[in-house]
């Protein structure tokens, strides 16, 4: 009798080991709070959407930040799981050994060439003329001087002038500026404010005509914090399957999103919609989408090695599940 009653209480003590050690792997697989950062921009439209439905439960912290400097500050404090950043900035902090790795890429154009009366019809037209481009340095700018001397247009044949993205179109409001360099939703303001501004030129068109039919124009993605993909795999999982549905459900049905989308972001409705016409949005995961990275990240090289941390990023830089 005694020997049965050990081997009760030894059965009794392993499945209650058993118990505990189930319960600590399920509280692994779901961190307690989820932060993710995006800045007010197409990329982050999905990511609303997601927050709005619950898609990733109610542990998620949404924050939208104002500049890149105020997003790698959090991710180097530890403060964010995922981020919304331009390719070249995830490329820049992954080879300065920041704890991020690229989920996916989700934008494929967005940058547009503006002139008034459509008055500029190739690259030799703007010979001679003066360019408005935002944010020196940035990668709107680094295209543009990519694409430039890729159609033989130097230094000295046209002069840039720089200020931010939103003084660039208050100027061609103004009439102030009559060719300018605009991201959407940025675009679209300018085609409906702006009197007589056409779009001349299609950057993800004018890459590909560089790179090769079928090369995409790889500028923004989603990291993830590596220790946070390292603990909770089956988080970034359930990221991806929920921001690859949002985001197919705002590209085919934009106008069903576009007043959550002015609430949140403070974009208007109307300005929303029609710019989805030219934002070239689609999840791509980061191990798919690594051929395009590479194009796109050698290109930005040639024109500024600090651009992307001064060298292409390893294959750790691409997440793979």
């Amino acid at each position: 009798m005694k020997r049965i009653q050990i081997t009760f209480l030894l059965l009794i003590i392993v499945v209650l080991a058993v118990a505990c050690n189930n319960g600590t792997d399920n509280k692994a697989s779901s961190p307690e709070k989820i932060i993710i950062q995006a800045p007010t921009a197409p990329p982050t439209s999905p990511l609303v959407k997601m927050v709005e439905d619950n898609m990733l439960g109610d542990n998620v912290e949404f924050i939208l930040y104002k500049n890149v400097e105020e997003a790698t500050t959090r991710i180097a404090r530890g403060e964010a799981d995922f981020t919304v950043l331009p390719v070249n900035v995830a490329s820049k902090l992954y080879n300065k050994e920041a704890d991020v790795t690229l989920v996916n890429v989700n934008t494929w154009g967005i940058l547009y060439l503006l002139s008034r009366n459509g008055e500029i019809k190739s690259w030799d037209d703007l010979k001679g003329k003066e360019l408005f481009v935002g944010a020196q340095g940035s990668s709107p700018d680094v295209i543009t001087r990519y694409l430039l001397s890729q159609n033989d247009i130097g230094d000295d044949d046209i002069t840039i002038s720089y200020g931010s993205s939103p003084e660039m179109l208050q100027w061609a409001i103004a009439g102030k500026a009559d060719i300018v360099v605009l991201p959407e939703p940025l675009a679209t303001q300018c085609l409906m404010k702006a009197e007589n501004m056409e779009i001349s030129m299609d950057y993800s068109v004018e890459w590909e005509k560089i790179n090769g039919e079928g090369s995409k124009l790889a500028q923004t993605g989603i990291v993830v914090r590596t220790s946070f993909a390292n603990e909770y795999p089956d988080a970034v999982e359930d990221f991806q399957n929920a921001y690859k549905t949002a985001l197919e459900t705002v590209v085919t049905d934009p106008q069903a999103v576009s007043s959550l989308i002015e609430e949140k972001l403070e974009i208007p409705a109307v300005v929303f919609e029609n710019s989805m016409t030219r934002t070239k949005l689609e999840f791509v995961t980061a191990q798919d989408a690594k051929a395009d990275v590479e194009v796109y990240l050698n290109a930005l090289n040639e024109v500024s090695g600090e651009m992307i941390g001064g060298k292409l990023p390893d294959e750790g830089f691409y997440y793979k599940k």
